[in-house]
């Protein structure tokens, strides 16, 4: 079904679900995703980081306390042990998804087959590259994401990492920044990212976001109001924790 037939399907491609439908269950897990699909996100977003056996798995923090509430870090725990090990934000959401468990990409990759209709940014964490270096990560990254290609943006805060990745072939690539001035670099521009992840903040006020020549994400936007702002400026896309709040705003 086309956007002229949806009328709410062009507002719901401008959204990305931050780390799956996180305001309302654990992040980065196969839940948070399966939620944020079923809330009708066409856009999803996850961080990965590599066990010690060099598995990706979707994880935002390098130790496993926050998300896990237990001691140790991900690239020192094998993923076997990972697998087995609970991912549900106990500070934030209690015992509740205490049987949710960490998430491999692949997984994810089951997932995305499954909803050929949803592109997916994967951020590669600095973490995972420090840990298994540049060549590595890429290649099992990429090795796993393979059957999902087509639907997957590769992006990063480590620009070096991204350059290598374009350097490599991978259709899409992206970066994050954390200075607009970022944009001006000569790294970013021989990467000619396809997309750009930045905090809103962090946009000048006398930006000219129509003329960009790449597809801008901002975050973190969970009030229509704001979304209905920054959309209105020029930005391609939001990306909020409240998919499937954001969602329900159709009106924007």
């Amino acid at each position: 079904m086309d956007d002229k037939a949806e009328p709410g399907n062009n507002y719901r491609s401008r959204l990305v679900a931050h780390r799956g439908y996180q305001q309302k269950y654990p992040e980065n897990t196969l839940l948070g995703y399966q939620q944020a699909i079923a809330a009708g996100a066409l856009s999803i977003e996850t961080d990965v980081l590599l066990s010690a056996d060099k598995h990706p798995l979707l994880y935002h923090d390098p130790t496993l306390k926050r998300v896990s509430g237990c001691k140790g870090r991900v690239d020192s725990t094998t993923l076997a042990e990972l697998i087995r090990t609970p991912a549900y934000e106990p500070r934030r959401l209690g015992q509740r998804f205490s049987e949710q468990y960490i998430t491999p990409l692949s997984d994810l990759v089951e997932l995305l087959k499954e909803h050929p209709q949803v592109t997916a940014y994967i951020e590669v964490k600095k973490e995972a590259v420090g840990f298994a270096g540049t060549s590595d990560t890429y290649k099992f990254v990429s090795q796993c994401l393979a059957p999902v290609a087509s639907q997957c943006i590769i992006i990063s805060f480590d620009h070096d990492f991204m350059l290598f990745v374009r350097g490599q072939g991978w259709a899409r690539c992206g970066v994050a920044i954390k200075r607009w001035k970022d944009l001006r670099s000569a790294k970013i521009a021989a990467i000619k990212p396809d997309t750009v992840f930045t905090h809103y903040r962090r946009i000048p006020a006398k930006a000219d976001l129509k003329q960009l020549g790449f597809e801008l994400v901002v975050y973190e936007i969970d009030e229509p109001a704001l979304a209905r702002k920054w959309l209105a400026r020029g930005a391609s896309k939001v990306e909020t924790f409240d998919i499937g709040g954001l969602i329900a705003h159709q009106n924007l």
